[in-house]
């Protein structure tokens, strides 16, 4: 009977030891995930960033050359 009590309190450890580790595995799961989805996240950002920047850059130059367009039309009459 004494043995049975010791094997028993050596699973029950050993179970609570298994599922700590399960925990703390799926912890770290979740934080490397969520860390993955960060860095996606932001280079989408970046990407969007870029985009919008390149579009506004054509667009002044679109704008500057209108301008001067009109000025030498101006100055030519």
């Amino acid at each position: 009977m004494v043995i049975g009590a010791a094997r028993e309190r050596r699973r029950k450890w050993r179970r609570a030891k298994f599922e700590r580790k399960r925990q703390k595995a799926g912890k770290n799961l979740a934080q490397k995930t969520f860390e993955r989805d960060e860095i996606v996240q932001d280079e989408q950002s970046d990407r969007l960033l870029l985009s919008a920047l390149k579009y506004w850059e054509v667009e002044r130059d679109l704008i500057e050359e209108r301008l001067a367009a009109m000025r030498s039309a101006t100055a030519a009459s």
